[in-house]
């Protein structure tokens, strides 16, 4: 169900029997917004003049004795959010927390916002709302949001307030309301990657070579982790007992990278091999490429190739 108006929604909401089970009483008031057997995805009625479309993702409060759920919490990381004010009508749209891959709020946004207005995003994280607006469809950044909720003390301790925030007109057209928001935008270092250039090359060379030698089997692993973590602590660098290549320090695998004879250029070379299935049957061009393709994006990040900044 789509909503293009603060009216539908309210209507819709009024129009729909609140869930009656052995889990939930009428007075709890879950009023889905679709299939009566997704009741997480309901709307709530904070007041006569706002609704909130959830996705049950935070804060809960469908069940009365969710020790994690909490209203203003669940308020205030709504998904989709209207309010009538004194101006007009609005929608406001938020994305999930940093750190987290909320793939049931990208559903939810794709699913439940107005006809002409649509969620997208990509495999490299990037997040943004299509609307349709006066001078046509344009597209707006929707980053994730920082937020933290303290359950013990029931309030939030950290919250940027980041949502699209639109004016919604007789027309069915929308109009962005706020400041445009700054996005956090990671690429790969050009200048610094055509200075290790050859060195990265010079490395993959070397691995492919030693590949069929290298034991990548769990034990084969966990020894030249071993091997790793011992010449670290031996070295005073700390790294976990566990993980793979990105769990070493850029400066430590540059190291190894620029020295040939660097006792862990070995090691590292096992990891990355794993890593990048780099044992695989190459049956055409396109296997090649891929393993290629992914020693490029692991060496990048390995080596602190990438950086951020806001655009």
């Amino acid at each position: 169900m789509r909503f293009n108006t603060f009216n539908q929604v309210v209507a819709w909401y009024e129009a729909t029997k609140p869930v009656v089970s052995k889990h939930h009483k009428a007075e709890d008031n879950i009023r889905p917004i679709g299939q009566r057997n997704r009741k997480w995805e309901r709307i709530r009625k904070v007041d006569a003049e706002t609704y909130c479309l959830l996705d049950g993702y935070y804060g809960n409060t469908m069940f009365a004795n969710s020790s994690r759920g909490d209203a203003q919490y669940e308020q205030d990381m709504a998904p989709i959010m209207w309010k009538r004010e004194a101006d007009g009508d609005y929608i406001y749209i938020r994305n999930g927390t940093k750190n987290s891959v909320p793939f049931s709020r990208f559903k939810f946004l794709q699913w439940y916002l107005p006809s002409d207005v649509a969620f997208q995003y990509n495999q490299q994280g990037k997040h943004w709302v299509r609307a349709k607006t006066s001078a046509g469809y344009e597209t707006f950044p929707l980053p994730k949001t920082h937020y933290l909720w303290d359950y013990t003390r029931k309030e939030a301790t950290k919250d940027d307030g980041r949502r699209l925030k639109f004016r919604v007109n007789e027309d069915g057209t929308f109009t962005r309301v706020g400041e445009a928001f700054k996005v956090e935008v990671t690429t790969v270092d050009k200048e610094l990657k055509k200075q290790w250039k050859e060195r990265i090359e010079a490395f993959y060379i070397q691995a492919a070579a030693l590949a069929p030698m290298l034991d990548i089997t769990w034990n084969g692993r966990h020894e030249y982790r071993q091997v790793i973590t011992e010449w670290c602590k031996d070295n005073g660098i700390d790294v976990p007992t566990y993980g793979g290549i990105n769990q070493i320090p850029n400066t430590l695998v540059r190291q190894i990278v620029e020295e040939a004879e660097h006792p862990l250029r070995v090691p590292l070379m096992a990891l990355v091999i794993d890593e990048i299935d780099g044992k695989r049957k190459i049956e055409s061009q396109n296997d090649l490429s891929s393993i290629r393709a992914s020693y490029n994006r692991l060496m990048n990040k390995a080596l602190g190739m990438y950086e951020t900044k806001e655009v």
